[in-house]
């Protein structure tokens, strides 16, 4: 089984080479983990969906830019309505895999999303690597947990763009 990061990758990290971006990355990462979606950019995205036999699906986005094609079962179809939070309305098969979309979905920049993905990236950049714990406040972090740490502040934020869940 091939390991999740290369060795020369590895190397190239923990001499620091690129690990800014690394560290913005695994942030990022982190949010769209959280949310349970891209949340930004806006960007085009071909979705597949299980028909449940009724008439109402939901998309896995906040913010439903457009809905450019539905597909039901590979046929084509117009006969849909649509909302911005991406609720979909039409005639859906009881078929696994039956609806596919193409949409353009996700919010250009919010800045308060930006804000707790830059915090969290420089804090993991300017935190030892390894076992190092640090408690500011009534909140406390460690280093080992990696750079995917986020503080409660940060998730009630990521809370506005974090899908529902779904039973």
């Amino acid at each position: 089984m091939e390991p999740l990061i290369g060795l020369e990758q590895f190397t190239a990290l923990m001499d620091g080479s690129g690990l800014e971006e690394w560290r913005l990355n695994v942030a990022s990462g982190a949010i769209r983990s959280y949310c349970g979606w891209h949340v930004a950019p806006v960007l085009v995205d071909t979705i597949t969906l299980d028909g449940d036999g009724g008439t109402i699906l939901i998309l896995p986005t906040l913010r439903l830019v457009s809905l450019d094609e539905v597909r039901v079962q590979g046929v084509v179809t117009a006969d849909v309505q649509w909302s911005t939070h991406g609720v979909i309305e039409g005639q859906w098969p009881r078929r696994r895999r039956s609806v596919v979309v193409d949409v353009r979905h996700g919010y250009d920049a919010p800045a308060d999303v930006l804000g707790v993905a830059l915090d969290a990236a420089a804090r993991a950049v300017n935190s030892e690597l390894g076992g190092h714990a640090e408690t500011i406040g009534p909140f406390s972090f460690s280093a080992s947990e990696g750079s995917t740490a986020l503080f409660d502040h940060e998730l009630r934020v990521l809370d506005r763009y974090r899908l529902p869940s779904l039973p």
